[in-house]
């Protein structure tokens, strides 16, 4: 069985229901696409770009990157810089009728999309293109990892969280913290594909029934897990900045930050060239090497650089 998530990016409008069917929608819509055994999830940044935040979350979620280019215009060059800040290398560039391709290759040149694939705007061959994907995972089962993505009360079921088994493995009635809480849940039922199953694997999409919370105590990008993953309500990143940058960070101003799919405020505690400390208002939970954006979600140049913890 085949799992991948694709991330929808670009001139998307009305393309996630030609490549799936529409499951859960909020800030970020996903759409599923099953042959046989295994599946597609696209994930759809629906409230972009009006918020930017669905990018950074889909970014986040997804193995591979489809940017949907029917025009070469400035409102693509926030979607393209975030997509070089994180380093996406794995992705195809969807072009209309219209566009200069050449003039495409040359903006992307010298970012991490220069290998991207480019390919016309044909769903068929697009489906057919993404359910034959391989990309490599890393085969990791020493401790199970799940990202909440979205939750909700079922009737006689009760709490079930969506998210994606990031590392190892689910079983019914394994017991796993709730991260960044200490809060101890256990595992009622799985389902994958609104199918129950005893287990899941690496890269599965589950929904999980569990036992020990409720919905009130969830927030989207709390992680199900039995490692050891580290909390922390201040941070300490070397930074990335964006080059297209017009102010200068500085000790004492508040941000936004986005580490997976947690999103929090934060005050400057300390700022030397590229090194930067801040003081998170709650703390989060993350394994080191995981990239940090730094947000300004109400400023003209929202996206202020990318780290590594």
């Amino acid at each position: 069985m085949k799992n991948i998530s694709v991330g929808l990016f670009g001139d998307i409008e009305n393309v996630g229901r030609e490549l799936g069917k529409k499951g859960t929608s909020t800030d970020i819509t996903l759409y599923n696409y099953k042959v046989g055994d295994d599946a597609v999830l696209y994930v759809e940044p629906t409230r972009y770009p009006d918020r930017i935040q669905p990018l950074i979350y889909t970014i986040n979620m997804t193995d591979y990157a489809l940017v949907f280019v029917d025009e070469i215009k400035p409102e693509l060059g926030e979607t393209l810089l975030a997509l070089d800040m994180f380093g996406v290398e794995n992705g195809t560039f969807v072009v209309g009728e219209y566009v200069d391709v050449e003039q495409l290759k040359a903006i992307i040149s010298t970012t991490s999309m220069k290998n991207f694939d480019i390919m016309e705007k044909d769903f068929i061959k697009i489906r057919e293109k993404m359910a034959n994907l391989e990309i490599k995972k890393e085969n990791s089962s020493e401790f199970t990892k799940i990202p909440i993505d979205h939750f909700f009360t079922v009737k006689s079921v009760g709490t079930v969280i969506l998210g994606k088994v990031e590392k190892g493995e689910v079983k019914v009635h394994d017991k796993l913290r709730l991260y960044p809480t200490d809060k101890e849940v256990m595992v009622r039922s799985i389902q994958v594909h609104d199918k129950d199953v005893k287990e899941a694997g690496l890269g599965s999409r589950v929904g999980l029934a569990l036992k020990g919370v409720t919905t009130d105590e969830l927030e989207r990008g709390m992680i199900l897990s039995n490692g050891n993953l580290e909390v922390s309500d201040e941070i300490s990143l070397n930074i990335k900045w964006n080059p297209f940058m017009q102010k200068e960070v500085k000790a004492g101003e508040e941000y936004q930050i986005i580490c997976g799919l947690q999103a929090v405020s934060c005050k400057v505690v300390e700022r030397e060239n590229d090194n930067i400390t801040l003081k998170l208002k709650k703390p989060i939970v993350y394994e080191k090497g995981e990239k940090i954006v730094l947000l300004d979600g109400s400023a003209k140049i929202r996206i202020l650089g990318v780290g590594e913890l």
